[in-house]
């Protein structure tokens, strides 16, 4: 069945400064990466692993080869996740915004596209100035998705917005893990969006997304933050790794976007849970250079962190330069 599902989850190296206060202290908890696949969101309710959930699962309606319109299952809606507070000894739903819902028909009969906005907010208060004035309640979080379902039976979604914290990843009507909002900005978040910035008040904020990274790569992204690792924040611009250093570690992308440069010429741009810079550790050598696209924090290790078989697998999956120039050459 045709759908879309975003997960929004709070990871621990998105929390800064003074919001770290009531997860330090255990009177909140941060939020175990979402599962690769969603099968039961039931229980991952139930065990407090996420803010909240937008779904939308739907059909398209066919006459004569033209779409007239769209039937919506029952199971689309946002869910709004349980707070677990002082240790999960104390559990409290968030605030739940009504969803916002469009169904809108092409005139030439080709698709239609179901959009959806869900949301809301924590239950706790949220102490702090917003634009130099005080604020006690929690800002809203939010996605919204869109479905495109068209006459011949495929279909496509869309990641339209999304509020600027915590996580989002987006999953297929399968439930398979495809992409995810690429940046969050927890300071404007909490310090600058006003309440009439949001899509309740007719205001959306655009989401950069990027396709998610591979199986081996969130296998090795947990090993690497077991390691304790250094969290390096970079600006837009500022080179993480350079074309022709050598190197020793390997970084793994938290937040942000980086770009991915041989000979200076752009050949892609990668998101969070990425892992970047194994290619040096088997062959000597950077062989790309890796700057910040937008402003991103990344984890750094040791290479001796990973195993060699597993560099040696990503090394496969990654020369991002070669595949490029062949495919430009051809």
């Amino acid at each position: 069945m045709p759908g879309v599902t975003s997960v929004s989850w709070i990871p621990s190296e998105l929390i800064r400064g003074p919001m770290r206060v009531p997860f330090d202290l255990g009177l909140t908890h941060y939020d175990e990466p979402p599962p690769d696949h969603l099968d039961d969101l039931a229980a991952l309710r139930r065990a407090g692993r996420f803010r909240m959930v937008n779904r939308v699962v739907a059909e398209a309606e066919v006459e004569d080869g033209r779409v007239t319109g769209a039937r919506v299952l029952p199971e689309t809606g946002g869910v709004i996740g349980l707070t677990n507070l002082l240790g999960g000894s104390v559990r409290f739903p968030a605030i739940a915004m009504p969803d916002l819902r469009t169904v809108t028909v092409a005139d030439d009969g080709s698709h239609v596209v179901v959009r959806q906005t869900a949301g809301g907010r924590a239950p706790l208060p949220a102490p702090r100035l917003v634009n130099g004035r005080p604020r006690l309640v929690a800002p809203l979080i939010w996605t919204t998705l869109e479905l495109e379902l068209r006459a011949d039976g495929s279909a496509a979604h869309r990641v339209v917005g999304a509020s600027a914290f915590p996580r989002h990843w987006v999953y297929d009507g399968e439930g398979r893990l495809t992409e995810k909002v690429a940046t969050t900005d927890s300071a404007a978040w909490m310090h600058t969006m006003e309440e009439t910035q949001t899509p309740w008040h007719g205001t959306d904020a655009a989401a950069l997304t990027t396709p998610a990274e591979t199986e081996l790569e969130r296998r090795l992204s947990r090993d690497v933050m077991r390691s304790k690792p250094e969290v390096l924040r970079l600006a837009a611009g500022d080179v993480l790794f350079e074309q022709g250093d050598s190197g020793t570690q390997v970084a793994l992308l938290l937040d942000g976007v980086v770009e991915v440069l041989h000979d200076g010429e752009l050949l892609t741009d990668i998101g969070p849970g990425a892992v970047l810079g194994e290619r040096a550790l088997l062959e000597g050598v950077r062989t790309a250079t890796v700057r910040a696209r937008t402003p991103v924090t990344v984890a750094v290790v040791e290479g001796s962190t990973v195993a060699r078989e597993d560099l040696e697998v990503l090394v496969l999956g990654h020369r991002r330069e070669e595949g490029e120039a062949e495919d430009a050459a051809g």
